[in-house]
């Protein structure tokens, strides 16, 4: 008797979003709408007016999204207020397979074409490029995973890594390979690519911020980093978290401890910095909407709500309550046809 053979599931959702059934005129502000779920997007008025296109093919699987993207040239921006709206860390790795995307802020290259290397963007941090008419894939994948193996997971926004390091080439056809054949995977199989994808993406920008990084060789090594940032984060909130305490808890001396907080700006900077992101969390969580903004402060180690405004505003340049009234409006796209799939949208921001 033969065995029979049970497929498994596969998780993965499919969206496909395009502009083909919008009026010429209103194409690149259903654009602009749409797309301000992540970035605020700008282009020439030739190019606004022109028979503007744009399609995004879109995967999601679990905490991961990838997105298949083919548009004009524009330029888009991320700003400290679009990531105190939405909240959303995730790194964004943009593979451009036709058109070119540059930027002057950029770390290791300020442009990137189809050779076969790709762009990392922190998408808690301020990103400004410009693309020119384009073919590209972009990987969203947790932050977590892939900031334990990095030296300094802070310092690679808009990091250009091109083809010349053999680490880079494997990463991007890894990519390339989960993008072929993302239809016929099964879920174990894309979690096997993930983690391939996410050990190789952390080789290749700890080897590029070591060619780059001024007195690299006085760090500690990665994992010694690794439980800091661990250590840091379980006791956040504890009203007895001190430099004093975690270098004792750590077994480091203090002046070490400051010494591997150096390039967050310090320890204090840094847990403030991680509570506020607390705070920022919570604020953008439908079930705190009952807090009000002193509890959900003083949650966040501040004693009064004129604290943790003036902190966080300071942080992300808008206040606490405007994150609370921050709704986007009904995306173009929605009031101009219901039959346009917008459901990355959501996707962007219902990531783990």
């Amino acid at each position: 008797m033969e065995e029979t053979i049970i497929p498994k599931k596969q998780t993965v959702e499919r969206s496909f979003f395009t502009l083909d059934g919008v009026a010429r005129k209103d194409r690149f502000d259903v654009w602009k709408d749409s797309i301000s779920c992540i970035y605020d997007v700008d282009a020439p008025r030739d190019i606004r007016s022109e028979d503007f296109a744009a399609n995004l093919t879109s995967w999601r699987h679990q905490d991961m999204l990838m997105i298949q993207a083919q548009s004009r040239s524009q330029r888009f921006v991320r700003s400290s207020q679009m990531f105190a709206r939405d909240g959303m860390d995730h790194y964004n790795i943009q593979i451009y397979t036709d058109g070119v995307v540059q930027s002057e802020l950029g770390r290791g290259g300020t442009s990137l074409g189809h050779g076969g290397g790709f762009l990392l963007l922190d998408c808690a941090q301020h990103t400004e490029a410009q693309t020119s008419e384009f073919d590209s894939l972009h990987l969203f994948i947790p932050r977590q995973p892939l900031e334990e193996r990095l030296i300094n997971p802070d310092d690679h926004n808009l990091r250009f890594l091109t083809a010349n390091d053999p680490i880079v080439r494997l990463a991007h056809d890894q990519i390339m390979t989960l993008h072929n054949n993302i239809d016929f995977l099964e879920d174990d199989q894309i979690a096997v690519l993930k983690q391939t994808i996410v050990m190789l993406l952390a080789n290749s920008m700890n080897s590029a911020y070591r060619e780059t990084a001024e007195m690299h060789a006085q760090r500690q090594d990665i994992e010694k980093q690794v439980m800091i940032r661990r250590y840091f984060r379980d006791n956040l909130l504890s009203p007895d978290l001190t430099p004093e305490k975690a270098a004792s808890d750590l077994g480091v001396s203090r002046a070490a401890l400051y010494r591997l907080f150096d390039a967050y700006g310090g320890v204090k900077n840094h847990v403030r910095d991680m509570r506020l992101k607390h705070g920022l969390k919570l604020l953008n969580d439908p079930k705190q909407v009952h807090r009000s903004v002193y509890d959900i402060g003083l949650e966040c180690g501040y004693t009064s709500d004129a604290s943790f405004i003036r902190a966080f505003r300071a942080k992300y340049d808008i206040t606490p309550g405007d994150v609370r009234a921050g709704h986007r409006p009904t995306p173009a796209a929605k009031r101009v046809s219901n039959a346009i799939d917008t459901r990355y949208e959501n996707w962007l921001h219902s990531l783990g």
